[in-house]
């Protein structure tokens, strides 16, 4: 008898726990940053039958964790959002930076940085920053949402984000922060495609004049970019034959960021690639 046609658990259906092909729903849910999902689309993105999605959809129903929309898909629930509110109160992103930041400067001897991105605003602010031991060393400003196109901790945002999106921002207006601030939209495209290509930004006095600055992206959910990582150098103390070594140690640190935040595997985190 086929078990899927009488609708009874099959072979794969039967291998996990139901609560683990619940926690399966929820994560797939945000991850793919879809707004809604059908029962149907569930079940074979989770290799299971419709049957046993419906069922595990229907205890999250109850649970809150996910609700139905008028055309009848499914999206998460008010309970899900309010846990995953609170427990970014307690453990904010910018609290799983601190101890990579402090390793960062140890071993660069230089201020480091975490920057988010918001979509919204399209700009960064720096979010927590190490200062370097050094008597001379720049303070990154907290608090206060700066342009992309400025700067690697900027550029290293701009430079992952969705393709319309940085056409957008290019093309719009640019400030010059600097006498060598790049505003031209053609030659800023192609910065943008090298930095791609390196998996690094780095500058030179393009935010703040005398100040040289490496940065690499932090990835998120859906391989999304959702901040950097980096160093500030004053440039009276850049030394460029350490330029290799500076800019491994900062692709390493946020690598090892975006693995904390999306759970990946070391040798699958895509950030410096």
């Amino acid at each position: 008898m086929d078990t899927q046609a009488t609708g009874a658990p099959s072979a794969p259906d039967r291998q996990r726990h139901p609560l683990a092909r619940g926690i399966e729903i929820v994560t797939l849910m945000v991850d793919s940053g879809e707004p809604s999902y059908g029962v149907r689309e569930l079940g074979n993105r989770l290799g299971v039958s419709a049957s046993t999605a419906h069922r595990l959809l229907g205890d999250l129903e109850e649970l809150g964790m996910v609700s139905r929309t008028p055309a009848g898909n499914y999206r998460l629930g008010m309970e899900f959002l309010r846990l995953a509110w609170t427990a970014s109160t307690r453990f904010p992103i910018r609290e799983a930076a601190t101890d990579v930041l402090a390793d960062l400067s140890k071993e660069s001897g230089e201020s480091s940085f975490f920057a988010v991105y918001n979509e919204q605003r399209r700009r960064l602010m720096f979010a927590v920053s190490v200062e370097s031991p050094h008597p001379l060393r720049y303070t990154v400003p907290q608090g206060v949402w700066l342009p992309l196109h400025a700067g690697a901790s900027g550029l290293a945002i701009l430079a992952f984000l969705p393709a319309d999106v940085q056409d957008q921002i290019i093309h719009g207006a640019l400030d010059a922060l600097t006498e060598r601030t790049l505003v031209d939209a053609d030659k800023l495209a192609e910065r943008l495609a090298q930095i791609r290509r390196d998996g690094y930004a780095l500058s030179h006095g393009e935010r703040i004049d005398g100040a040289i600055a490496i940065a690499a992206p932090v990835l998120g959910p859906a391989d999304a970019v959702i901040g950097d990582v980096g160093i500030t150098i004053p440039e009276t103390r850049f030394n460029a034959t350490r330029t290799a070594e500076m800019t491994a140690l900062v692709k390493e640190a946020a690598a090892l960021l975006t693995r904390r935040f999306t759970g990946a595997r070391p040798e699958s985190a895509k950030a410096g690639g």
